[in-house]
C-alpha cells in the first residue's frame, strides 16, 4: 500500500469520527479558531513565580537526571514544524533544553514546560538565569560551563558554531570563577524572580550548575544506577546535530535564534513547572489557563513519555489530562520514539536510535475513543 493511499482512507476515516463525535457530547476541545497572536499574553515577574507555584504539583521519580536529552533526531522534524505551526501559539513540553530548540522554531506566545522532576523544572530556572546574565550566545555558553568568555575567531556573529564551541571548550576556568557565577544565579533567582526555592531546590541547581560546569561539552544523559552515559551522545553532538536537509538548527547554531529566545525569556513567557502527564494537577491547571483565556494549544512535545504510560492504568489518566487542554484542528503532537522493544521506525534515519515524529492530537483522540489504538505501535506508526 502506498503511503499516499494509505494516508488518504485514514485522513476520510478520522474525519468521520471526529464528525460524529462532534455531533454528540464531545469530549474533544477543539475549534477552527486559529491561536491568537503573542501580544496576546504578558507574564509578569509575580505572575511568572504564581504559575510556577500553582500549576506545579508534587514530584514523582524518573531514573535520570536527565540534565540533556538523548534523542539525537529531535532537529528532524524542524521544517515540518515550520510548514505546520503558526507562530503566536502555546507550547507545551516534556524535559531538559531540547525545548529551546522546538520554541525558536515554533515561535509560541507562551511555552510551559513541564517535568515529574523537579530538578527538571530547576534547570530551566538555571538556563533562564543564563540568558538573563548573556548578552550573546557565547557569553551564555561561557557562563553555562563556567568557562571565561573567549575572543572567537570572527567574532561571535561570524565564527561557526563548531568554532563557537571549539573556543568554549579551550576556555580557562577555575572553583573561583564557578562560584561567582552561582551567587549570580542565586541572587536573580531569588531577587529578582523571587521564585520560591527551598534550601534542597538551591543545592539541587548548583548540582546542576557544577555537573554542566565539571563536564563540560562532554556531558551526557545517563540513568541513574545504570552506568550507561557512554550509550549516549555528548552535549556538544545533541548541538551539532542537524534537520533533514543536513542544516544546524539547534538554538544555540546562530545568533538570531539565541536573542530570540533571550527576549522570549526576559518577557518570561517559558514557564517550568513539575508535573505528571498523568498526574491529578499540573496539565489539568494549565488547560483551565488556556480557557479562562481563550488559547489553545499548538504543539505537545511528549519525547517518548508515552512509552512508559500506555498500557498501565496512568495511560486513562493521561488521556482525560489530554481532553482537559483546549485544542485546536491544527494542535500537532512532536514525539520521539525508540526501537528498545519494538519495531524499527520506517521514518528513522541511519545512524540514529531515536525518530522524532510530527503528528496531529485531534485525529490522535478520534482514534482513541474509536478503539484504533491497541498498542504503542497504534500511536507513533506513520
Amino acid at each position: 500500500m502506498s503511503p499516499i493511499s494509505k494516508l488518504n482512507r485514514s485522513s476520510v476515516f478520522v474525519a468521520g469520527l471526529v464528525l460524529a463525535l462532534l455531533a454528540g457530547a464531545s469530549t474533544i476541545p477543539w475549534t477552527h479558531e486559529q491561536p491568537r497572536a503573542a501580544a496576546d499574553v504578558q507574564v509578569t515577574t509575580e505572575q511568572f513565580r504564581r504559575y510556577i507555584d500553582e500549576w506545579s504539583e508534587p514530584e514523582g521519580y524518573f531514573d535520570s537526571d536527565n540534565f540533556i536529552s538523548n534523542e539525537t533526531s529531535y532537529l528532524h522534524v524542524v521544517d515540518q514544524l515550520q510548514q505546520r505551526v503558526k507562530p503566536g501559539g502555546i507550547y507545551l513540553g516534556v524535559g531538559p533544553d531540547q525545548n529551546l530548540s522546538y520554541i525558536v522554531h515554533t515561535r509560541p506566545m507562551l511555552a510551559i514546560v513541564t517535568d515529574i522532576r523537579r530538578q527538571n523544572m530547576l534547570e530551566h530556572l538555571l538556563l533562564k538565569a543564563m540568558f538573563a546574565m548573556a548578552s550573546n550566545r557565547v557569553e551564555y555558553l561561557s557562563l553555562l560551563f563556567s568557562r571565561q568568555t573567549p575572543l572567537v575567531n570572527g567574532g561571535n556573529g561570524g565564527a561557526s558554531f563548531q568554532e563557537v564551541l571549539d573556543s568554549i571548550r579551550a576556555a580557562k576556568t577555575s572553583e573561583m570563577l564557578f562560584q561567582t557565577n552561582w551567587k549570580a544565579v542565586k541572587s536573580l533567582l531569588l531577587d529578582k524572580y523571587k521564585v520560591t526555592l527551598s534550601a534542597d531546590d538551591l543545592a539541587k541547581i548548583e548540582y546542576v550548575y557544577r555537573t554542566f560546569w565539571k563536564e563540560n561539552l562532554d556531558l551526557r544523559f545517563s540513568s541513574i544506577g545504570r552506568g550507561n552515559a557512554s550509550m549516549y551522545p555528548s552535549f556538544e553532538e545533541m548541538l551539532v546535530e542537524t534537520d533533514r536537509q543536513g542544516r544546524q538548527q539547534n538554538y544555540l547554531s546562530s545568533e538570531d535564534f539565541f536573542q530570540w529566545l533571550k527576549k522570549f525569556q526576559a518577557e518570561n513567557r517559558l514557564i517550568p513547572i513539575v508535573g505528571d502527564f498523568a498526574g491529578p494537577h499540573a496539565l489539568k491547571a494549565v488547560g483551565a489557563f488556556l480557557k479562562a483565556n481563550g488559547l489553545r494549544l499548538s504543539v505537545f512535545y511528549t519525547s517518548n513519555v508515552e512509552f512508559y504510560l500506555f498500557g498501565r492504568p496512568n495511560w486513562t489518566r493521561y488521556i482525560a489530562n489530554l481532553r482537559s487542554i483546549p485544542l485546536a484542528e491544527e494542535s500537532i503532537f512532536i514525539r520521539s520514539y525508540f526501537p528498545t522493544f519494538g519495531r524499527p521506525h520506517p521514518l528513522n534515519l541511519p545512524g540514529h536510535r531515536s525518530t522524532s515524529l510530527v503528528s496531529p492530537i485531534v485525529p490522535f483522540l478520534a482514534e482513541y475513543e474509536a478503539g484504533q489504538i491497541r498498542s504503542y505501535w497504534d500511536i507513533v506508526k506513520p
